[in-house]
């Protein structure tokens, strides 16, 4: 299906629901905790394109564009597919303000959306302080690990200096945002004290 209608991009957030119903979610004790972090907390301001791929075994891989804002105020990102909005997204730290194009699967939660970015992106010891156990967070030189028990349940993937993959064992489906700057969104410039 190509992204070319707001239809095919309705597909490709599916997927996304997939991967968010099959982790992160539900209060259920069994399912990984909904990341929800400050803004503040990315310590620094950012303003960038990105691009994510849905990667599903079988499928050809599906892009969408992002524009992810951050200050110490809010976490903004707008949806596109080839230049038509799909919705945009507000997190201030206590309440969303979310404008979906009537295409958005009313399944996939925006919190997951935001869940996801902060994992990746957000500082390691700000995403370590926030999840309590039986979870914890891995950090290495190439990517982070959200752990139940020590088993794992989500797996960011630092690709090169462009990219991040984010993939959910058990569940054939992975996520690459390409961004300026890779896993690493704040430059040593814009890093806030």
């Amino acid at each position: 299906m190509s992204l070319a209608t707001p239809l095919g991009w309705g597909a490709a957030l599916s997927v996304l629901l997939l991967a968010g119903c099959a982790s992160p979610g539900a209060p259920d004790a069994t399912r990984s905790p909904r990341l929800a972090l400050a803004p503040a907390a990315l310590r620094c301001e950012v303003a960038v394109q990105q691009r994510l791929t849905v990667q599903v075994p079988g499928r050809p891989a599906q892009q969408l564009e992002s524009l992810l804002e951050v200050d110490a105020e809010a976490v903004r990102l707008a949806f596109f597919v080839m230049g038509q909005g799909m919705g945009t997204l507000v997190w201030d730290g206590w309440q969303w303000d979310k404008q979906l194009s009537r295409h958005w699967p009313a399944q996939l939660a925006p919190e997951q959306v935001l869940s996801d970015l902060q994992l990746a992106f957000w500082p390691a010891r700000a995403v370590q302080r926030a999840v309590q156990p039986p979870w914890s967070v891995e950090v290495g030189p190439t990517g982070r690990r959200l752990l139940r028990d020590g088993r794992e349940q989500v797996r960011v993937q630092f690709v090169g200096d462009t990219a991040v993959e984010i993939v959910y064992p058990g569940v054939p489906f992975a996520l690459r945002i390409e961004s300026p700057g890779g896993p690493r969104l704040c430059a040593p410039a814009q890093e806030l004290p």
